[in-house]
Parts: structure tokens; C-alpha cells; sequence
């Protein structure tokens, strides 16, 4: 097959990105009945403490997925293996795993040649491809994901437009497979921030972007988010099964809802958009004289060597020097130009 035919790019996956025989067709065109699948599979018991990688050999059938591997092994080699799965048909998200390194779901994903099968990342692990989802679950309480009215309803049905729900029906799709939340570089990184992480982030979407909400309830969810600690990697989109472009429909409208209701926690987000719609430019100097006031004269070598490697222009900065694209800038981002 040629490096053509053999790749296509597959819905959820980010821009640009493509992968090797990424269609069912295309993965299933490399294998026959009967050839033999190298698969290793991370086993832990958290009983016994340490992990190691296990491996087998499965023949393959027709169409196989992952779902179908694991289930031979089960039967066939590893009766104690334990994993996760019940619909079969990428409604329950229960299945959710990794394989090859990118998080999938076990039921929908075709087999390839050689894998390796691991559990979620960010979460902890109780056996095997097991994980916990307390603490995912616990986020999700926290954020309070309901809607309050303040309002009776004004007929029955209530009439909504699709301008009005468009980006909360977008996080309706959510399965709660939680391959965003194991795909997030920033959950990773664990108590150094607050994100609450992409896969609460949409349950709260459901409510907190729905117009009948109030607005007082959505400030209160949204203050416990840490939504602006997302670096809108977009890996959560890549990964998720559903499609569901969870940072342009919901993590965006939600950090635009947090900078109206709780501006305090959008700190840097509104000092950029006054400095580039008085400048037409970003200003770094100028940033970090917004964000951080006095405390950016403790990193005094940081700042000299900024300096001297042309990130920052504190001479510009002090002069107000503009540039030509200052009143579009300003006109763009709703900001009056005189506001420096």
C-alpha cells in the first residue's frame, strides 16, 4: 500500500496531524486472518506494588479491535487481567485505554501489528488497565455542573435557539471516557496548578454554557476551575472519541465567561488584550509590568538576560511606541485606543 492510501487524517485529530493506517480499513489492509499480533500490557496490582509489561501473542480475526484483543487474552492466556469495558459500542466510554502511546477507546479502536496497552494517565491505577475515577468525579461534584434558574420557565417546551445552545450542546456529547483528561499536559503536572482539567471543564459546559443559568452560580463554579492554567494544547480535541472540540466550543467560551465574572482570575488574559489593542502589538516588557507590578524586579537577571536576547524592549515600552496597526488592534478588540 502506498504511504498515500495508507494515511488519512481522522476526525478529532488536530490540524495537520496524521497518522499511519489511521482508518479501520486501512489497519485491517496490513493484517490477514491468522497472523499473530504482538501485544504488551502493562499489569499492575496495587496489592503487590510495581508494574511490568506482560506480553502475548493473539491471532488476528476480521475487523478485529482492541476490545476483541483483550478479551482473547482473558479467555485464553490471562484470566486475572482486568480491564474495563460494557457497551461494545462507544456510548459508555468505560473502555478507555491506551494504545501506542494515544488514548483510545478499546471497543472502536482497530488492532495494529504490534501494540502496547496501557492504562489512562493522571489517574491513579487499581489494577492492570483499572483506574480510579474518583478524582475526576470529585472535580466534577465540585464544580456544582447543574443549572440554577432565577427565572420560572416561561412556556413548556422553552424555546432555545441554536445560537444559545450552540456550544453547550457540543459538551452534551461527552461520554466520560476521560482520554482528555489523560491526554492533558497540564493535569500532568499535578498540584503545581489548579486545573480542574478538560473532562470536568466540559461537564461543566453543560450548564455553565446554557443561558438559563445564573450567572451568579456560573461565577461560583468557574472561580473553582484554574481554567486559565489551560496552554490550549488542543490534546484534549486529538484524543477525544467523540469529536468534541473541547478547547474552541467549550474551554474558550468558559475562559470568556471567567474574564467577565470573575475578571480577577483572567489577569493576564485582560492586561494582553488592553496592551495589543493600545499598541497593536505584543508588549512583553509591558506584560509583565501588568501582571506581576514590583514582584518582576525580584527576577532582575532573568530580566537582563531577556534583554540581551531581544525578548523584551523596555525602551519601546517606556516611549508608548506604537504601531500602525494600533486602531485596528483597538477597533478589533473593543478597547478605546487612548487606554494604555
Amino acid at each position: 500500500m502506498s504511504s498515500a492510501a495508507g494515511q488519512s487524517a481522522l476526525p478529532g485529530r488536530g490540524p495537520g496531524q496524521v497518522y499511519e493506517y489511521d482508518t479501520l480499513a486501512a489497519r485491517n489492509s496490513r493484517l490477514m486472518p491468522g497472523d499473530r499480533l504482538t501485544v504488551k500490557i502493562r499489569r499492575f496490582d496495587r496489592s503487590e506494588g510495581g508494574a511490568a509489561y506482560q506480553e502475548f501473542s493473539v491471532p488476528y480475526r476480521k475487523w478485529m479491535r482492541v476490545l476483541d484483543v483483550l478479551n482473547f487474552i482473558a479467555e485464553q492466556d490471562a484470566p486475572d487481567l482486568a480491564y474495563r469495558w460494557f457497551c461494545g459500542s462507544k456510548m459508555c466510554g468505560t473502555c478507555a485505554i491506551r494504545m501506542n502511546g494515544r488514548e483510545v477507546l478499546a471497543c472502536w479502536e482497530a488492532v495494529e501489528p504490534s501494540m502496547t496497552i496501557e492504562p489512562l494517565r493522571n489517574l491513579p491505577v487499581i489494577r492492570d488497565l483499572v483506574v480510579d475515577r474518583t478524582p475526576y468525579e470529585n472535580k466534577v461534584a465540585a464544580l456544582e455542573p447543574w443549572i440554577e434558574r432565577t427565572t420560572p420557565y416561561p412556556q413548556f417546551p422553552e424555546p432555545l435557539n441554536h445560537k444559545q445552545m450552540k456550544d453547550a450542546s457540543k459538551a452534551l456529547d461527552c461520554i466520560s471516557c476521560m482520554c482528555c483528561y489523560s491526554a492533558c499536559p497540564v493535569i500532568g503536572l499535578g498540584d503545581l496548578t489548579n486545573f480542574a482539567g478538560p473532562a470536568p471543564l466540559v461537564q461543566l459546559g453543560q450548564s455553565a454554557l446554557d443561558p438559563r443559568n445564573d450567572p451568579e452560580k456560573i461565577k461560583r463554579s468557574l472561580a473553582a476551575t484554574g481554567i486559565f492554567n489551560c496552554i490550549s494544547c488542543y490534546k484534549c480535541e486529538e484524543s477525544c472519541p467523540a469529536s468534541i472540540p473541547i478547547v474552541s466550543r467549550i474551554i474558550e467560551p468558559l475562559k470568556a465567561k471567567a474574564a467577565l465574572l470573575v475578571p480577577e482570575m483572567a489577569k493576564h488574559s485582560l492586561a494582553l488584550r488592553d496592551i495589543v489593542a493600545y499598541r497593536g502589538r505584543i508588549d512583553p516588557t509591558a506584560l509583565i509590568l501588568r501582571v506581576q507590578g514590583y514582584r518582576a524586579l525580584s527576577g532582575l537577571s532573568r530580566a537582563i538576560r531577556l534583554l540581551l536576547r531581544g525578548k523584551i524592549n523596555p525602551f519601546r515600552t517606556f516611549l508608548g511606541i506604537k504601531t500602525g496597526a494600533a486602531p485596528a488592534a483597538s477597533r478589533l478588540l473593543g478597547k478605546d485606543i487612548h487606554q494604555k
